[in-house]
């Protein structure tokens, strides 16, 4: 793990709440946890924190959604070059039975009110051209081999007027870009590794396709956000969830087309 000297964080957050030292560390897995890896350590004050290492889009994501001035918490202790510290939220992830907790889809709404029409830098965008290379070189060939004639339907839809005039058209905001349930933890949204400048209806198609009943009520912006996260999460489907998953999600996207 590429992380930073503990003097590095540890004085930015002597700032907020005075002199703290390490009293144990661990490793992390799940949401917490990047490629690069990430430590759970706790603190002589009693608290515990996330040193990640990040890409470069999340450091600047969690700096983005750092300024929102009406967070109810702070979402970044310290940042530097490849790496963040973070809250550390305990608990188990979010089970599929649970609704997702109201302060979860309050800072969603706050951040994507805050940054409406605006493009934190280093963040990527979601526009025409990310969406031909997600269906194009990323989807298709992830569901070729087990799922060939969704594999085709993609590579059609990666040209769809319709789609592309979405792509275009729909206002953006930051967005979390994966706000599944996993990423739900102690009752709070961590990861933003996959943060984009994007409509908030992406983060509201990832909830509602988890059965969380939210829309923008704007029913393009609806529908492309259905079409794009779908057309998104078939790869992660076809490799971990089965072919029914996978049936689901190419149904909700077809569906976000059509709406278009």
């Amino acid at each position: 793990m590429t992380h930073p000297a503990d003097e590095a964080w540890l004085a930015a957050l002597a700032r907020r709440r005075g002199p703290v030292s390490v009293t144990a560390r661990r490793a992390l897995a799940g949401g917490y946890a990047s490629e690069r890896g990430a430590e759970r350590v706790d603190l002589s004050d009693g608290t515990s924190v996330v040193v990640k290492a990040a890409a470069a889009r999340e450091v600047a994501a969690l700096r983005a959604v750092a300024v929102v001035p009406t967070l109810d918490e702070p979402v970044l202790i310290a940042a530097g070059p490849g790496w963040v510290v973070v809250p550390f939220h305990d608990g188990p992830p979010l089970a599929d039975d649970e609704p997702v907790p109201a302060a979860v889809l309050t800072m969603l709404d706050r951040v994507h009110t805050h940054w409406r029409g605006k493009r934190p830098r280093t963040v990527p965008v979601a526009d025409a051209a990310w969406w031909r290379e997600l269906c194009l070189q990323r989807i298709a060939p992830a569901v070729d081999h087990a799922f060939a004639s969704l594999a085709v339907e993609v590579r059609d839809w990666a040209d769809d007027p319709r789609a592309l005039r979405a792509a275009t058209a729909v206002s953006r905001t930051l967005t979390h870009g994966d706000p599944h349930r996993g990423n739900v933890v102690g009752g709070r949204l961590i990861d933003w590794g996959n943060a984009r400048v994007a409509p908030c209806g992406f983060d509201l198609a990832v909830l509602r396709a988890q059965g969380t009943d939210v829309a923008t009520g704007d029913p393009v912006e609806d529908g492309w956000s259905d079409l794009a996260m779908g057309v998104a999460y078939l790869g992660f489907a076809a490799d971990h969830l089965g072919a029914a998953r996978v049936r689901e999600l190419a149904e909700m996207a077809s569906n976000g087309l059509q709406a278009l």
